[in-house]
């Protein structure tokens, strides 16, 4: 399969992610299990003969989860209840909740009552990250869940499950870590939308068979494609769920050059130690990239401040300018936002904000605010 193939098919798994997991699951004879955050230790699940599924809700207005969310939520939470009460996941076998924000926790007991969906597991996950007794808790606590997936489904999440589960997902990692190197070294090489669509493909499908594709992509990239002396822009937040918005800044005359973000970057950032799963142990090893992965929005760390990570991003790949995408309502990176945005004026880095709904996108005027800042960025050089 050639590289115009392989991302034809991620396009047609990204945009019907509910109609692709479900021929999947077919197709493997497995147990769907959901997920809305990426601090969910897919290892776990798939170890446990799953296929891990994230659920991100669809860009459509909300018919009936506004009957048991404030219409303050945000449209990650409110679309994706939406989607269980519509009886759109009745073939996903299990939902996971990592605690992320306030938002996800509370749906966690909505969707528990609501969305009847057999296996339910909180992940209560640290918040503050840097402490002794938060890396022993978050232990305890995965191994708790270890045990739940072996209660539920009946099988044995085993030591040795949870290394092969480790070694295909830190391929995975390393596909895509690659993808966006050959995208910040040869921009005109892929366009963002690909690049994006191939993230989000992960969440989507089977791991392995994800990993079979990337291979064949990354073999058949043409990274000596003659790229043009444009700006260079990266995105940080939460989730881009309009990859017109990618599309806008390229076909503005920028590249998209990287991300700070968990439909992006931070989905497949730091891998699972390996050897320190073989000397401590897998549950101990998978603590631990949660604990150094970059922390988003919603995680506290002393250690990480995230105004420097994003000045640092910036610089290594040259980016000139910043773009914030927010989902509306989301109070972790809306509360993030004023110090970020300090950080890159303090190097002079320009940036913009745009936030969206996924029932209300308001495409024509993102796109005109999109090329004027492009527009900006260039007449500043």
């Amino acid at each position: 399969m050639g590289r115009d193939e392989v991302l034809k098919t991620f396009e047609g798994v990204v945009s019907d992610p509910l109609g692709s997991i479900k021929e999947y699951k077919e197709k493997e004879k497995k147990p769907v299990v959901g997920y809305f955050c990426t601090y969910t230790p897919e290892e776990m699940i798939h170890a446990a003969g799953a296929i891990p599924f994230r659920i991100i809700g669809e860009n459509k207005a909300v018919e009936r989860a506004d009957g048991h969310l404030q219409s303050y939520s945000c449209s990650l939470i409110r679309t994706g209840l939406d989607l269980a009460l519509l009886g759109k996941l009745d073939f996903v076998d299990g939902t996971v909740f990592p605690h992320t924000c306030d938002s996800i926790q509370r749906l966690s007991d909505i969707w528990k009552v609501n969305a009847k969906i057999d296996y339910h597991a909180d992940v209560v996950l640290p918040v503050k990250l840097n402490t002794e007794s938060a890396k022993k808790y978050l232990i305890e606590e995965l191994g708790a869940f270890r045990k739940s997936l072996d209660e539920h489904f009946s099988t044995t999440v085993s030591d040795k499950k949870l290394r092969e589960s480790i070694k295909v997902y830190n391929e995975m990692r390393d596909n895509l870590s690659r993808l966006y190197r050959i995208k910040n070294e040869a921009p005109k090489s892929i366009t963002a939308r690909d690049v994006n669509n191939c993230v989000k493909a992960a969440m989507y499908m089977p791991v392995e068979e994800h990993n079979r594709l990337m291979a064949e992509l990354l073999a058949d990239l043409d990274k000596g494609a003659k790229d043009e002396d444009a700006p260079r822009v990266i995105f940080s937040g939460n989730l881009c769920v309009f990859p017109e918005i990618l599309d806008f800044v390229e076909k503005a005359g920028a590249y998209v050059v990287g991300d700070d973000m968990c439909t992006g970057y931070r989905y497949f950032v730091t891998n699972v130690d390996e050897k320190k799963g073989d000397d401590l142990g897998p549950i101990e090893a998978i603590a631990d990239r949660i604990i150094k992965r970059p922390i988003c929005a919603a995680k506290h760390n002393p250690d990480f401040d995230r105004g420097e990570f994003l000045k640092s991003l910036a610089r290594e790949v040259k980016a000139e300018g910043v773009v914030f995408l927010f989902l509306k309502f989301c109070d972790p990176h809306s509360f993030d936002y004023p110090r970020l945005m300090k950080s890159l004026d303090e190097v002079k880095i320009p940036h913009i904000l745009i936030e969206t709904e996924m029932d209300n996108p308001a495409l024509g005027q993102l796109r005109t605010r999109i090329e004027a800042f492009v527009e900006m960025i260039r007449d500043n050089r």
